[in-house]
């Protein structure tokens, strides 16, 4: 691998202008110098396409906006698209975390030689900018306690090119395609890495289609998913995942205080690769530890 081997970062998107300003520069503002940001639109009505045309001459960012069958139909144009030997992919109404995450992504391909998705933490924003909590990616990786649940954080995930360029999202699903991604690549045999580092940041707002759908949608698909990569239902499963609820949950808020912590002591904020917002370190903590706060 060259010393700095070009990243593409694929970005789907769709009337989310109020936000893509904000994925925008955390990509621009990235540390790395050899990244190219495309992004697949599909024919937003909104100011999006404005948007895109300020940055455009800001670095390199390239971009289409046509019609198209969907998330994973974009997504998949942009890997086609893409030409870096790492590859990430992040939504239009998400972002990068700091200016170091692709220069340190791109260090741990480098050492990780037989590895082909890195993944790892990300934070929960409102609308506002305003961090909520932290995604602790889940603490123990397993094929069998992801086919019970998605424990993979798309937006802090990266791929070698091999990965995107063999194997596409699924166009028929439309709220799990990467929790069917990632079972598809380790049926492959695919080697996954977690790593302890904050990559991005995942919104929450009124108007994400995790809101705007039904959950009960959601969980069906996620089923059809689970179904077709051998997971069986049953007394065994059941209590299989009461147990992730009950242990493994807290588990993960109480890593993810660490961070919270860190946030507020010896992190550079200068270093933030978006316009982030913070309240008193107290109200987060406590965020982090209960989830109805």
């Amino acid at each position: 691998m060259d010393e700095h081997p070009l990243v593409s970062i694929v970005t789907p998107s769709y009337n989310q202008g109020k936000f893509i300003e904000d994925t925008l520069s955390s990509v621009k503002n990235q540390d790395y110098p050899n990244i190219e940001h495309i992004v697949v639109d599909g024919g937003s009505t909104d100011n999006t396409l404005a948007v895109l045309n300020r940055f455009k001459k800001e670095y390199n960012l390239r971009w289409v906006s046509e019609p198209d069958l969907g998330q994973s139909d974009a997504i998949n144009k942009g890997f086609r698209m893409s030409k870096g030997e790492i590859v990430g992919w992040v939504n239009s109404d998400d972002v990068y975390f700091d200016k170091q995450a692709v220069s340190y992504i791109v260090e741990q391909f480098k050492s990780y030689r037989d590895v082909g998705v890195i993944h790892g933490d990300s934070l929960l924003i409102n609308k506002d900018n305003l961090i909520i909590r932290v995604r602790h990616a889940f603490l123990w990786f397993s094929h069998e306690r992801l086919l019970r649940g998605n424990i993979i954080i798309q937006s802090a995930a990266f791929f070698r090119r091999s990965v995107v360029q063999s194997n596409k999202l699924d166009i028929s699903l439309d709220l799990v395609m990467d929790y069917e991604y990632w079972l598809r690549l380790i049926k492959a045999g695919l080697k996954f890495k977690r790593v302890n580092r904050v990559l991005s940041a995942n919104r929450i707002h009124p108007a994400a289609k995790a809101r705007l759908r039904n959950q009960e949608e959601r969980g069906a698909e996620r089923r059809r998913v689970q179904e077709k990569y051998g997971q069986r239902f049953g007394v065994w499963y059941n209590l299989l995942s009461f147990f992730d609820v009950l242990i493994s949950v807290p588990l993960k808020r109480l890593a993810g205080l660490n961070i919270v912590v860190r946030l507020y002591t010896n992190f550079e904020r200068k270093n933030l690769a978006f316009p982030a917002k913070f309240d008193s370190c107290p109200k987060m903590m406590l965020r982090q530890l209960f989830p109805f706060v």
